[in-house]
């Protein structure tokens, strides 16, 4: 693995999934030990070996090693949002030839964090943080088929307070797959060093969204679950699943920053500190404020406003106006939302990008020109 200038790399270097002659298939099926049920997209891996994989949506999963060359305290970690981790010592682990073995994972139930819980007065009032980029030569990347559960973590700077993540943005900038199934983690920065540490969302829910080839600016939405932070955090992609026969080689923009990203390259794998470079997560997020800065913050908008030109159009798709449409300024962040009737109306100079976002949509974007008008047509997204 190597690691060029201006570009974040997750790169595996593992063994290829062909087995050899030394390596064993442990193969198994994860499921929930109250209802029998198939636990889809647990993390599975021995700790900190760069051996590791992702149960599928049935819980099937393949886990290919070789077992003399594992220490005796070595264990097999399976993780998932809303379960109590469960460890098995390599040892112990069954060699079936013809069928898969059952592990059982104990649902667990997260009360809801302190930190929404404030008798502080105020109210939200949106705020962008994250990193974007502006044309720079630096990137992170997939490459291989054996990729699955590797992380690209950024650590996000936020002022102190009640905060609520409300959307994450990044860019595509090369994907050769049919598509792909990634998932959104966020964490506290309280794991080994400073990097990626307790899972904050509480939700018991996977933030998955499936990447098609041709999405290039992603939108996610992260309303649905109910995430808080009080001060810094970090936001990751986790390679899920690659579908189709094309080869893996996801691009996603950077950002050169001081605060540095993290990058692991497996499921249970150990993270790795990339200092002075970030990946370009954009969020939207509300911060609680108080009544007298949130009005403060709504005069200075109206002011703003008033001195932009303004671009108004339509939402369509397959004929049909669609309303509550997020249309967001990518220069200025201003966000509205289309109306019943499809309609929107936000400040923009010739030039601006607006991003058309809608849970359950391909997040469309238009480049601003000379015209007072800008329609775009929505299309549908994969899902998972």
């Amino acid at each position: 693995m190597t690691l060029e200038k201006g570009t974040i790399t997750l790169l595996l270097i593992l063994a290829s999934l062909t087995p050899i002659q030394a390596q064993h298939d442990f193969k198994g099926m994860v499921i929930d030990a109250k209802t029998g049920n198939p636990i889809p997209y647990v993390n599975i891996g021995i700790v900190e070996k760069g051996i590791g994989t992702v149960s599928d949506e049935d819980g099937l999963f393949h886990l290919y090693f070789d077992k003399a060359q594992m220490d005796p305290t070595d264990q097999v970690l399976f993780s998932s949002l809303g379960y109590r981790s469960l460890k098995i010592p390599v040892s112990s682990l069954p060699l079936a030839h013809n069928e898969y073995t059952t592990y059982k994972m104990e649902p667990h139930t997260t009360a809801l964090s302190e930190v929404v819980v404030t008798n502080k007065k105020g109210r939200f009032i949106p705020d962008f943080i994250g990193y974007r980029n502006f044309g720079e030569e630096t990137f992170g990347y997939w490459k291989n088929n054996m990729a699955l559960g590797g992380e690209l973590a950024t650590h996000i700077v936020a002022k102190s307070g009640l905060r609520r993540l409300d959307s994450l943005q990044f860019e595509v900038f090369h994907n050769p797959s049919d598509s792909l199934l990634l998932r959104v983690n966020v964490y506290d920065g309280d794991g080994r060093m400073g990097g990626p540490g307790t899972n904050l969302n509480t939700s018991g829910k996977n933030i998955l969204l499936t990447l098609g080839r041709m999405d290039k600016v992603v939108w996610v939405n992260l309303r649905p679950f109910d995430i808080y932070v009080k001060n810094n955090f970090m936001v990751s992609l986790e390679l899920v699943k690659v579908y189709g026969e094309g080869e893996l080689g996801l691009v996603l923009a950077g950002a050169m920053n001081q605060y540095g990203s993290y990058r692991k390259y497996v499921s249970q794998g150990k993270w790795e500190r990339i200092a002075n470079q970030n990946m370009a997560y954009s969020l939207k997020t509300s911060l609680m404020v108080s009544e007298k800065m949130a009005s403060r913050y709504e005069t200075k908008k109206a002011r703003k406003k008033q001195k932009l030109r303004t671009v108004s159009g339509f939402a369509i798709m397959k004929g049909h106006m669609v309303s509550k449409v997020e249309v967001r300024n990518n220069r200025t962040k201003e966000i509205v939302w289309t109306d019943e009737k499809g309609r929107y109306r936000i400040a923009a100079n010739k030039g601006d990008l607006l991003l058309f976002s809608k849970e359950g949509l391909k997040t469309m974007a238009v480049k601003v020109t000379h015209k007072p008008t800008a329609n775009v047509v929505m299309k549908a997204s994969l899902s998972p």
